[in-house]
């Protein structure tokens, strides 16, 4: 059996997509830099803010997380778990998708979470 360094990546995701795609970026360059062949992004990743929001975004963040999971496996050549983040999933509801990607950025998987947490916190 070949042995191979994984990074977890634990970010505090905010509504603000734009901050948290350059905080998972910064991250994701540390974990190669250290020797990471395969690093794992946190469920929202993308975005975590209220929930009129995350479904009125939802076709962006969708598209943009997918673009952005293949940009940096090929940028930084390693695979990605891209753990979570919110796709359309019909009238009024969303997804929550993870997608894995290849270093050289093939989709190797694509889960779509159905049963979402469903408990106001």
């Amino acid at each position: 059996m070949t042995s191979f360094l994984a990074a977890a990546i634990q970010l505090t995701s905010t509504s603000d997509p734009e901050a948290n795609w350059a905080a998972a970026e910064e991250q994701i360059e540390l974990a190669v830099r250290r020797g990471a062949e395969l690093v794992g992004l946190p469920e929202n990743f993308a975005f975590m803010g209220p929930d009129a929001l995350r479904l009125d975004l939802s076709p962006m963040l969708a598209e943009r997380s997918q673009k952005f999971l293949v940009t940096m496996a090929r940028r930084y050549q390693v695979a990605l778990l891209g753990g979570g983040y919110p796709a359309p999933a019909g009238e009024g509801q969303t997804f929550n998708r993870a997608d894995l990607v290849s270093k050289d950025g093939q989709l190797l998987a694509r889960y779509d979470k159905i049963h979402l947490f469903d408990v106001d916190l």
